[in-house]
């Protein structure tokens, strides 16, 4: 029986048992009087009390037809039919959460969900990172998987648009995440197609990516990220972005230049690491050996402003390969000792022994979202050349690898398994 992960609350229901919600659109069955909007207190209560009262005026919600009435309508779970509504009989497909009663993209039950968290301090970069890896996941790396990317949702469309607009036509970055005391973050939603490859043919992969963005200051202390636990402990992993500039060792060692003016310290990664493992593990997610057993990839981002550190010919200046369509392990290994070794000479090795302790799977990553750092005059702004990222997608293709989305070419045998 298919089971489905509300992208909103994370809240587990059989994709049998998701409601529905009327259209309320005439159709000339039964009288042709549509319903009218009621009053939907479920999602009122999930949302908060900020949202517009008008907004609150929804569909009505009813419970799928059981037994032969569900076999009348030619229903099957998770196949994303239409149903009648039992008070007008109009049709309609769309889905909502039984917990929380927020609306599921059409499709949403029709594929295998990947959530993946993404948190960091504040100005670690994560709204800038999200928008340009689904460019990159649209462009350069899409073509090197014959993969494609489709926002799922009005909202998440929307929001890709309006993010999209604001780096590579406007030339601006992204406003700040918002905190989680003035209001809910809506998740964004993405369909992945890559081919199949195997022993069973081939044919075509299709898989939800659920994006959730936690802001810096809910990630100050373990109280406060405890608003974010249950979208936490649901996720298939974890994307914790560094700044790099954050690290007291990293600014002193940093030429003077006409750049953009250093940012103010904010809670330490080592901090937001241990906190988090606490908050998984009390949540379920302890493995057989006391860590956690969420993949954590772990990113040092602006990776452009650490050039005068890094030797000219590390890894971490040039994209990842990807032979043939597939994860190159090699590479990753490469990035992944690089890294590794630099924060043993920047903060004494401190957060890598918290995550070596704390976290049965990681991965350390270095990538540069916009590939150069902002202008000294305008550090709002994107360098004038556009967002030219480097090594973006290395955490999230790590990520599903390790669940057998993409095929990875192992280490030493030049071969994908």
């Amino acid at each position: 029986m298919t089971t489905v992960i509300c992208p909103y609350c994370f809240a587990r229901t059989s994709a049998a048992k998701l409601p529905y919600r009327c259209l309320m659109t005439p159709s000339g069955v039964r009288g042709g009087t549509p319903c009218g909007p009621e009053r939907d207190d479920v999602w009122a209560g999930f949302v908060g009390p900020g949202m517009n009262p008008a907004a609150l005026l929804r569909g009505p919600v009813f419970a799928p037809a059981r037994g032969m009435g569900a076999l009348a309508s030619g229903l099957r779970a998770g196949s994303g039919s239409s149903v009648p509504c039992p008070d007008c009989g109009v049709t309609t497909t769309v889905r909502v959460c039984a917990s929380c009663h927020s609306d599921l993209p059409s499709d949403y039950c029709d594929q295998d969900s990947r959530i993946i968290a993404l948190v960091g301090a504040k100005a670690s970069g994560k709204s800038t990172y999200v928008s340009v890896l689904v460019n990159e996941l649209n462009q350069r790396v899409g073509q090197a998987y014959h993969a494609s990317l489709a926002a799922m949702g009005q909202a998440t469309q929307q929001r890709d648009k309006e993010m999209a607009e604001d780096l590579y036509e406007r030339l601006r970055l992204p406003d700040a995440t918002r905190p989680a005391a003035l209001g809910f973050n809506d998740p964004l939603l993405y369909r992945l197609s890559v081919p199949r490859r195997g022993r069973l043919g081939s044919g075509t992969r299709h898989t939800t990516l659920v994006f959730f963005d936690a802001a810096g200051e809910d990630l100050a202390g373990a109280e406060a990220m405890d608003r974010y636990t249950r979208y936490l402990s649901a996720a298939d992993g974890i994307v914790l972005l560094v700044d790099p500039l954050q690290l007291g060792s990293v600014r002193d060692r940093l030429p003077l230049q006409d750049g953009p003016p250093l940012p103010m310290v904010e809670t330490s990664p080592q901090q937001i690491a241990a906190d988090l493992a606490a908050q998984l593990r009390a949540h379920g997610k302890r493995g057989s050996r006391g860590r956690v057993s969420t993949p954590i990839a772990v990113a040092v981002t602006k990776t452009d402003m650490l050039k005068p550190l890094l030797d000219a010919h590390s890894p971490v200046l040039r994209n990842a390969p990807h032979p043939e369509g597939t994860y190159d392990e090699d590479d990753r290994l490469a990035v992944h000792e690089e890294i590794r070794s630099l924060m043993a000479d920047w903060d004494s090795g401190a957060l890598m022994r918290q995550l070596e302790l704390d976290f049965d799977q990681l991965s350390m990553f270095g990538l540069s979202a916009l590939g150069a750092p902002p202008p000294a005059d305008a550090p709002a702004d994107v360098p004038k050349s556009g967002p030219q990222p480097v090594r973006v997608e290395d955490p999230l293709l790590w990520l599903l690898a390790l669940r057998g989305v993409l095929p990875v070419r192992t280490a030493g045998k030049g071969r994908a398994k």
